[in-house]
């Protein structure tokens, strides 16, 4: 019987919704399909940044209709009226859902169901101007009853953007879920400037660099396509949080201005199996710095100032053995101990992320592509901390951090926390003209690194004021100590000078798997109305692995002696008898039974979680 439910509420969690605003929509269902035509040779190479304008869109379809075969210019064509009918589009969503939770615990189970709703209304279109210039945009307001990460299987990142400054709507909270740019240029040369999202590379969704799924900025891009090579580039605000993100101030305060984001890719696609792609980004800031718009190498502009920024490179390699098929590796170095690697130590400093995988889109199929990838992200990669002045190694869980690798705090590139690994299957199904299927499944790993400090680091996260810093083994956790009194802060060893990847003794393990439909009814004179229902089954095992493992604030006694030396203890009263140094109280049996204590109460309160998402959705746009 509770199959048959399942199956009758449908096939997925939260589908994504056609739009008309595809030219500002990174999520539109457009830019899956023109992956696989690109694939196939049905259409040239594509724009390296995602989303295209609206010159590039028309392209595309028209390279499909005339190149492709029967269906593929049936679909184009659907896909040219739906983008393009109207260049403006009112439109209405609303999405009900549950999830429906199991959690057990070493002797009890507790279960649980929990509610959702949300809506949106608002209006959208790609314009054009003039044959080189066009608009793309949508204005809308989203209402949802409870937060997102309540009702959303884990490392799943919303769609909306919307996360500041709601207003309440009655049982709805309320947000401006606001995108717009133009664009100048023509299909081989253009620049856009506007607010959005930004996308990179051929992992569609969770790219290790510019990620479809980050939140919107402030940005300006600019394009080149040619025959054998591509540039691109990127110049973005971004949004601040603080050390330990919004978890430092209860919610409040947590965004501030004065982070920037750039990046350019250098794509070399002379031969048709073979392709190779050259990027650097930099994160910086509270100022702003306009020689990272220049096409010249990160690397060497950031010297001019110092070398203080927190930049990142990476290789992208693409072999297309057939039409239509791809094996992709992407390969992003963010803080690499050269030194040690030459010497053929590979147990050292390697904060880098992985990404391996096929993509392949079969001709005529009723599967329009699939794709398979494996992706790991090492310990402390996207992490770093700041300090709270240029002279001062000291910082604290509310310092605002501009070098970390988020917007907002939302991941700019992979969902994955650092010290996880994930296998990922998706396969996209058009059964009939109007009705899409999707299938997907994702296998992660994720290990706290805050499990695997020694007893010594440990003991000095214990003796920390409460707040200062994160040991949940996100991109929040820093690999270093904090030094007020010194000009740098104190490196974290186990962090500093060991990969430490998978090798605590707790991990999570969690299992995906779902599949959405979507089904769009011909349009009538009354508008285009569009249907969907969605599950997604979802396993956890040892729930609660990213949680804070050392919360700080053991209580204990300190004085500065007339020679000059801070000496401790437990408290005031034993301090005549029993005063340390503050290496040696660190291992004194108060201290260390205060570890061992954090560490074992942090075990017990992991828990395996099985959870089904369902949801049924509906949109209908004039």
């Amino acid at each position: 019987m509770k199959k048959i439910v399942a199956f009758v509420l449908g096939i997925l969690f939260l589908p994504s919704l056609v739009f008309s605003q595809t030219s500002v929509e990174i999520n539109d269902s457009f830019y899956n399909q023109a992956q696989g035509w690109e694939l196939r040779g049905l259409t040239g190479t594509l724009p390296q940044l995602r989303p295209y304008p609206v010159n590039v869109i028309k392209r595309i379809l028209n390279d499909v209709i005339e190149n492709g075969s029967e269906k593929d210019s049936e679909v184009a064509k659907a896909e040219y009226e739906r983008i393009f009918e109207k260049p403006w589009s009112p439109y209405f969503k609303a999405t009900g859902g549950a999830k429906l939770s199991n959690n057990k615990f070493d002797s009890e189970s507790e279960s649980k169901v929990n509610k959702d709703f949300h809506t949106e209304v608002g209006i959208g279109g790609d314009l054009v101007l003039h044959e080189l210039a066009s608009v793309g945009y949508k204005f809308g307001i989203y209402a949802q009853k409870n937060d997102f990460s309540e009702h959303s299987p884990l490392y799943t990142i919303m769609e909306e953007d919307s996360i500041f400054d709601p207003v309440d709507a009655g049982p709805l909270t309320a947000y401006l879920n606001w995108n717009m740019n133009l664009a100048v240029g023509n299909e081989s040369v253009y620049g856009t400037g506007g607010m959005n999202r930004l996308g990179f590379g051929v992992f569609h969704g969770d790219g290790l660099a510019l990620s479809d799924a980050g939140y919107h900025s402030a940005n300006i891009t600019f394009n080149a396509t040619t025959e054998k090579w591509s540039y691109a580039s990127a110049y973005e605000t971004i949004g601040v949080t603080r050390n330990m993100g919004k978890e430092a101030t209860d919610g409040n305060n947590w965004l501030e201005s004065g982070k920037y984001l750039a990046f350019h890719a250098l794509k070399w696609h002379a031969f048709d199996k073979f392709n190779l792609t050259y990027y650097e980004n930099i994160i910086f800031g509270p100022y702003n710095n306009l020689s990272y718009i220049s096409p010249a190498p990160y690397y060497a502009v950031q010297n001019i100032g110092g070398a203080n920024d927190n930049l990142q490179m990476g290789l992208l390699f693409e072999i297309k053995p057939v039409k239509g098929l791809n094996w992709a590796t992407d390969f992003f170095a963010d803080d690499i101990e050269l030194n040690e690697v030459l010497k053929f130590n590979f147990d050292t400093k390697l904060r880098f992320g992985f990404q391996t995988g096929l993509i392949y889109a079969p001709q005529d199929s009723v599967c329009s592509k699939v794709s398979f990838n494996y992706t790991a992200v090492m310990p402390y990669v996207y992490a770093h901390w700041q300090y709270d002045d240029a002279n001062s190694g000291g910082f604290t869980g509310k310092t605002w951090n501009r070098q970390n690798y988020t917007n907002s705090g939302i991941n700019i590139g992979s969902s994955l926390d650092p010290n996880s690994d994930k296998i990922s299957l998706n396969a996209t199904f058009k059964p009939a003209r109007n009705l899409s299927v999707n299938l997907f499944g994702n296998f992660i790993r994720h290990a706290n690194g805050a499990e695997d400090f020694s007893d010594d680091e440990a003991a000095e996260y214990m003796l920390a004021q409460p707040g200062t810093y994160a040991t949940n083994g996100t991109l929040y956790m820093s690999q270093m100590f904090s030094r007020p009194d010194e000009d740098n802060g104190g490196h974290v060893d186990s962090a500093w000078e060991k990969l430490g990847f998978m090798t605590s003794d707790h991990k999570m393990y969690v299992a995906q798997f779902g599949a959405n439909a979507e089904y769009t009814f011909a349009r009538t004179k009354y508008g285009r109305f569009s249907l969907c229902a969605g599950y997604t089954f979802e396993y956890i095992r040892n729930n609660g692995v990213n949680n804070h493992i050392y919360r700080g604030g053991l209580p204990y006694y300190s004085k500065t002696e007339a020679d000059g030396n801070v000496y401790y203890a437990e408290n005031e009263t034993s301090y005549g008898t029993k005063k340390y140094s503050l290496e040696d109280f660190k291992k004194t049996g108060y201290v260390q039974n205060a570890v061992k204590e954090a560490r074992e109460n942090w075990a017990k309160q992991l828990y395996d979680s099985v959870n089904n998402y369902v949801s049924l959705s509906m949109k209908y746009s004039y």
